[in-house]
């Protein structure tokens, strides 16, 4: 693969796709990425704006193009209006500085900054208006900690997610893989910045939802059917091709590559999209970014069989559904395809995108 690749600093507000701070478009679907992205924010941040302003400011301020919105940024507190802001529209009850007391005995307490809850989930969310780019692993501790002291007394499952202002440019890497042990995740600026695009651009609290949970790892139980009736799984998934020049065999074509692909799918699995988009430079096609959407329709006799032979020893501890197996195995089982795939540009070892799978959402219906 050319040396063209680099760390990336933001995301696409049209397919959320990590972008370079110079691309003019997305590499992913080709929109507008400056022009889309501030308009954008800047329809969703003013509707965030006001309502902060309302909920915070003191009784006897003007509500005009005063300095209180400043000042509540500069103390950190506009991170979590934004980040509560979100999970909001995702349809989950929201409060901020919750206290919570984890010590009886002394009475000691913490306060969680935007604390999200729904029936069956709870999500904890500490912000840290954080201008460096690399994350303390002392934060991160903590709040791992904190977490542990709040999941004891708790009957639901409980999410974490670790804000920051800064945008990440690869240098947490470690931080996210060792808060995932944790369940827990880290949002950075731009995947915030991203989110908020992400309510205008579905414009519904139900698709939002699906997507914000998606990037949590969550599956909600599967709405009950009649029996004999089939439940279609969607995924999506973003991965690149290696360099045209370097495909070895036969001539290069992307249906080569589609082709071996389905001759690996399980069967009831089926390819119901693909898009193609080509990374070039002033003389040749470099890459191909492939978008590709996977369809599985099982009953849910078959979903129960399926997940009876894939149940893992922490399924029983966690009392997972047979849903949620059967939709991790799906997923599980594209990656792998994917992974082995030649003329996939796949190596887990290169901190970049063009090197790896991304998920990019799913749908049940």
């Amino acid at each position: 693969m050319p040396v063209i690749y680099e760390n990336n600093m933001g995301f696409c507000g049209g397919c959320g796709k990590k972008s370079n701070p110079n691309d003019n478009f997305c590499t992913g679907c080709g929109t507008p990425i400056v022009e889309s992205k501030i308009s954008v924010l800047e329809d969703t941040s003013q509707i965030i704006k006001e309502e902060y302003k309302l909920s915070t400011a003191p009784p006897e301020a003007e509500m005009s193009q005063g300095t209180h919105i400043g000042d509540q940024k500069k103390k950190g507190e506009w991170l979590e209006a934004t980040t509560a802001h979100v999970l909001k529209f995702a349809g989950f009850d929201v409060e901020r500085e919750a206290s919570f007391v984890f010590s009886d005995s002394t009475n000691d307490k913490f306060k969680i900054d935007v604390l999200g809850r729904d029936p069956n989930i709870e999500i904890f969310v500490e912000c840290k208006d954080y201008a460096e780019l690399k994350m303390s692993e002392k934060i991160m501790y903590t709040l791992t900690g904190q977490l542990d002291d709040y999941r004891k007394r708790q009957n639901k499952d409980v999410i974490g997610i670790l804000v920051m202002t800064a945008k990440d440019d690869g240098r947490n890497q470690g931080i996210k893989e060792n808060l995932k042990k944790h369940n827990c995740f880290l949002w950075d600026g731009a995947f915030l910045e991203h989110l908020e695009n992400k309510i205008v651009e579905l414009g519904n609290k139900s698709d939002f939802r699906r997507y914000v949970l998606d990037h949590l790892d969550i599956f909600e139980e599967l709405a009950k059917k009649p029996k004999g009736e089939f439940y279609d799984f969607m995924i999506k998934y973003s991965t690149y091709t290696i360099a045209p020049s370097e495909y070895v065999g036969k001539s290069f074509e992307i249906m080569n590559i589609i082709d071996e692909i389905n001759e690996k799918l399980p069967d009831g699995v089926k390819i119901i999209n693909h898009t193609r988009h080509a990374l070039k430079d002033d003389k040749q096609v470099l890459s191909y970014n492939l978008i590709l959407d996977f369809s599985l329709k099982l009953t849910m006799e078959q979903i129960e069989k399926l997940a009876k032979s894939r149940r893992k020893f922490g399924d029983r501890v966690r009392r997972r559904k047979s849903g949620e197996i059967a939709y991790r195995s799906f997923r599980e089982d594209i990656y792998d395809i994917l992974s082995r795939t030649y003329g996939i540009s796949y190596n887990p070892k290169k901190k970049s995108k063009y090197y790896d799978i991304e998920f990019v959402g799913s749908r049940v219906k």
